[in-house]
């Protein structure tokens, strides 16, 4: 099965009428998940003269980066 970055970091069926396994999950995506982690890393260690959004950004074009690389070793 294909890494996508809008599977559900941690599967949890929401618990309502018509809710589809392996569909219909709450929660972070696989995506938002990594970019937080990424967030954190950049916010430590890029340079002050970057603005906040500048290293969000950032994080989010890695979190998309490290969902690519983990789809393309799994075909």
């Amino acid at each position: 099965m294909a890494t996508s970055g809008e599977d559900s970091a941690f599967p949890n069926l929401m618990q309502t009428q018509g809710s589809v396994p392996g569909r219909d999950y709450t929660g972070l995506t696989k995506r938002e998940y990594f970019a937080v982690h990424l967030f954190e890393g950049v916010i430590a260690r890029l340079s002050v003269n970057c603005s906040l959004q500048d290293k969000a950004n950032y994080a989010v074009e890695a979190a998309d980066a490290l969902v690519k690389a983990l789809r393309a070793g799994q075909e």
